[in-house]
Order: C-alpha cells, then sequence, then structure tokens
C-alpha cells in the first residue's frame, strides 16, 4: 500500500530576506535625503567648527633676498677722520665781549654741540646788516677739520678790519657758515653800532677767525 506523499514546509527563510531589504531601501532614502539636503544652496561649516586637522594655515611668506647683513648702512659723510660732519642743527654759537683796538674790532666766538662731529679747523665767518643782508664773507685761515664733542666748548678769535664802505644799516651781527648753510652767532651786535673799525686803504674789509680750540 502507497503512502501519501508529504507536503514540505514552508520556508521562514524568505520573510526575513524581505525584511532585510526592506531596511536597505529605508537607509538608501535616507542617505539620498542627507545628500540632497547638502546640495550646492549649503555652505561649508566655519573654521572655527572644523576638525583642526581641516582648517587651513597660512603659509610662510617668502623672506627677501637681502638679509640684515647685506642691507646698505648709513655712513657719515667724508671727513677724513671718519666721524660724520656737522650741521647746523647740531651746534649752537653765542660771542662774547667786543673789543676795539687801533685798527680793528674783536671778539670770541664760543661753539658747543649736540653731537660728536668734525667741521672745519678754521671757521668761516660772516657779517650781517639790520636787515638780513651779508655785508661781508670771510675765508678759511687754514686747512684740516676739528672733531667736537658734547659737552665740551670750542672758542675762535674774530677780527673784523679796514671798513671803507659807508654805514650800514644796524644792527650788525654775525654768522658760522658751514658748507653753504649758516648758524647765527647769539650774543649781540658785533661790533656795536657806529663803532666800525677805521679804513687802512683799499675796498674790502677784512673779517676772519683763528682755528677753534678747546675753552679751558
Amino acid at each position: 500500500m502507497l503512502k501519501a506523499r508529504q507536503r514540505p514546509r514552508p520556508s521562514t527563510a524568505r520573510p526575513a530576506a524581505v525584511s532585510r531589504r526592506a531596511a536597505l531601501v529605508a537607509v538608501g532614502l535616507l542617505v539620498g535625503a542627507l545628500v540632497a539636503a547638502c546640495g550646492p544652496g549649503q555652505t561649508a561649516a566655519p573654521l572655527s567648527e572644523r576638525p583642526p586637522s581641516l582648517v587651513p594655515t597660512a603659509s610662510p611668506a617668502p623672506t627677501p633676498g637681502a638679509t640684515a647683513s647685506e642691507s646698505p648702512t648709513a655712513s657719515p659723510e667724508d671727513t677724513g677722520s671718519g666721524v660724520a660732519a656737522c650741521v647746523p642743527a647740531d651746534l649752537k654759537a653765542s660771542h662774547g665781549i667786543v673789543e676795539g683796538t687801533a685798527g680793528s674790532r674783536e671778539t670770541e666766538v664760543v661753539l658747543v654741540t649736540a653731537v660728536r662731529c668734525a667741521l672745519p679747523a678754521w671757521p668761516v665767518v660772516q657779517l650781517r646788516d639790520g636787515l638780513g643782508v651779508a655785508l661781508v664773507a670771510g675765508s678759511s685761515g687754514g686747512s684740516g677739520e676739528t672733531v667736537v664733542q658734547p659737552g665740551g666748548s670750542y672758542v675762535s678769535a674774530v677780527q673784523l678790519s679796514n671798513w671803507c664802505g659807508a654805514e650800514p644799516a644796524y644792527p650788525l651781527t654775525l654768522d658760522l657758515l658751514l658748507d653753504g648753510e649758516s648758524v647765527a652767532v647769539s650774543g649781540g651786535p658785533f661790533p656795536d653800532e657806529g663803532d666800525l673799525p677805521p679804513c687802512a686803504g683799499g675796498d674790502l674789509p677784512i673779517l676772519s677767525g683763528t682755528a677753534w680750540t678747546p675753552s679751558s
């Protein structure tokens, strides 16, 4: 007698596979939504919110080709001693009592400086009238240079002689000439009004100064 064939039992694996597939589809939809949300309309997160490894750093600026040792340095004007030449702003000058002799008028000009500098050893002196017009310009009595120091003072004996012209506009004052510029000499008129030296012959007055010497 033949036995009836038994039907196979339904498998439970199919429903489980369907569940996994549905889960994957849901995940895919979620990822798609996130990608769409981060489309062209979105901006990158601020630098302060990025991880340190993602924050860009500035590249160091290129260094110039010349180094400090190659840069040109200012050098003092060549005065022979290697000391910078004096300029009018460095100097102050004044004169003392005006004295008269038979043929000239004399005074001592005292010079002080704010810096160590070099100037011609023999001063060039100029005489101006009360209108500021230059009347007489002396010439250097010699060559060389003097290095003057701050805190010291230097003296030159200035002399005016042989005045043969008309009376000038008073008061008369002295200047020191330095490379075309002037340093006013304070201390009052030189010489005093109406006290010009007598004419000894010729047309031009003579104005001169001795070499600078340290004041004692």
